[in-house]
């Protein structure tokens, strides 16, 4: 798949994706942090967040966050 690639080039293609993660997380910690969570504790919204890459945050975002 990155077959004649160099490993720098594959780090430039990916920074992008890692970023856009590590946004997501801290968007979804700042509003568990400050306006409270629905359906689960915060704990289990903060360890969903942490370990299940990309789909933590956005399933938080979708069913986690108070609305208003």
């Amino acid at each position: 798949m990155f077959a004649g690639f160099t490993l720098s080039e594959i780090l430039l293609m990916l920074a992008p994706l890692v970023v856009l993660e590590l946004g997501l997380k801290v968007l979804c910690f700042s509003i568990i942090a400050n306006r409270g969570v629905k359906n689960l504790t915060e704990l289990w919204w903060v360890a969903i967040v942490l370990l299940v890459n990309t789909l933590g945050p956005i399933a938080f975002l979708i069913f986690g966050r108070k609305d208003g």
